[in-house]
């Protein structure tokens, strides 16, 4: 008769998410999965499949728990909005608490984007998520009159896109916050 699991599966897939963010999914061994999350070797094969496997789980639960753009929707005049988001984003770029581990999605792009099909289906679907916030919150700034009615929305969503991917690219590269923040004033001039 099988034994019952023991542990948590979503607190182990986010001690794997952690493991993974900070070390790539090439340069994490399953020992290192083993010892990060105290799970045995086949437990975690039984329960969530091979390295691949487990690694996908992470970018969905990562995908699923990514809150940042929770600040696009706060009220507020739309220009401060934004500066609020890029500055939360650069807090937490450059924290080296956290290892300036950079943005998961952004490392696995670099890393994994190109290689795996699986993987770069879950990055692509991402970006999209983050894009669509992007939008949402351009559109309603649009309508206050932050942004002028010419510009158009989907290609400024698609560049704040590329923004907040290379802001975490820079931080892993840089301490010095003012590199970041100059990146981001660019940004800020798509605001009226």
């Amino acid at each position: 008769m099988a034994r019952p699991r023991e542990f948590d599966q979503e607190i182990v897939l986010n001690q794997a998410m952690e493991v993974f963010w900070r070390k790539g999914y090439e340069r994490t061994s399953i020992q290192d999965l083993v010892e990060h999350t105290g799970v045995h070797r086949g437990s975690l094969y039984d329960t969530f499949g091979d390295k691949n496997q487990l690694f996908l789980q992470c970018l969905d639960l990562f995908r699923s728990k990514d809150r940042a753009f929770g600040i696009l929707e706060e009220e507020g005049e739309s220009k401060e909005v934004l500066r609020r988001y890029f500055d939360r984003l650069i807090d937490y770029a450059l924290n080296d608490d956290a290892g300036r581990k950079g943005c998961l999605i952004a490392n696995t792009a670099m890393e994994m984007g190109a290689i795996d099909s699986s993987i770069s289906v879950r990055v692509e679907a991402f970006s999209m998520d983050v894009e669509t916030s992007f939008y949402k919150f351009l559109m309603r700034a649009q309508q206050r009159g932050a942004l002028k009615k010419k510009k158009n929305v989907r290609e400024l969503a698609r560049f704040l896109v590329s923004i907040r991917y290379g802001l975490y690219v820079l931080a892993k590269t840089t301490t010095d916050r003012k590199v970041l923040e100059d990146a981001a004033n660019v940004a800020m001039l798509i605001m009226v």
